[in-house]
């Protein structure tokens, strides 16, 4: 099942933006060609990525990397128009990097999926993270799966991991334990 979950952040996830990024180069074909090109680089550059994670998840050695899918995101988001407002209240702890860098993929992958978000703000503590978004139709949405299945990872390592739609926003926010004063020393 573990696999199975990490496939999906994997290939899900990156076609998702493939698709935005094509229909964007689409769109400046014949307007902008320099920028569909750039586009076009990213696009490839994304896939050769996908590729190398795919083969790391195959032979146990991927780790996700917090800053990175942070700044992933964000750009993600920008491209699709969307303002990000990106809040570090804290350093966060290793510890839980990894777990959060899931949680902030999966929610990207579904804000660009099922809402019509015009903002989106992330906010990193210590030993947690918080992602809300506007954009949410008024009905429950359907379930997010990806969601679900992290969510029993986040419990298994000690976290908890909570979901709301309200008044047009879903809030996804993701916490662990504060790391003891001994794993504060390590540091």
């Amino acid at each position: 099942m573990r696999f199975a979950s990490d496939l999906h952040d994997i290939q899900g996830h990156t076609l998702h933006v493939v698709k935005l990024k094509v229909a964007l180069a689409r769109k400046l074909v014949h307007r902008d060609p320099g920028r569909a090109e750039q586009e076009l680089r990213e696009i490839y550059s994304l896939v050769s990525d996908t590729i190398t994670q795919t083969k790391e998840l195959v032979y146990a050695q991927r780790r996700l990397d917090l800053p990175a899918e942070l700044e992933n995101a964000k750009n993600l988001f920008e491209a699709a128009g969307i303002k990000v407002h990106i809040r570090r209240v804290a350093c966060t702890d290793s510890r839980a990097g990894e777990l959060l860098g899931q949680v902030l993929r999966e929610t990207t992958t579904n804000i660009l999926r099922h809402a019509q978000a015009r903002e989106v703000r992330i906010t990193l503590s210590e030993s947690g993270i918080s992602i809300v978004n506007d954009g949410v139709p008024d009905k429950p949405l359907s379930e997010l799966s990806g969601l679900a299945v992290l969510e029993q990872r986040v419990v298994d390592n000690g976290g908890k991991l909570t979901v709301d739609q309200e008044n047009g926003h879903f809030l996804t926010v993701a916490d662990f334990p504060a790391p003891g004063p001994e794993a504060q020393e390590a540091r």
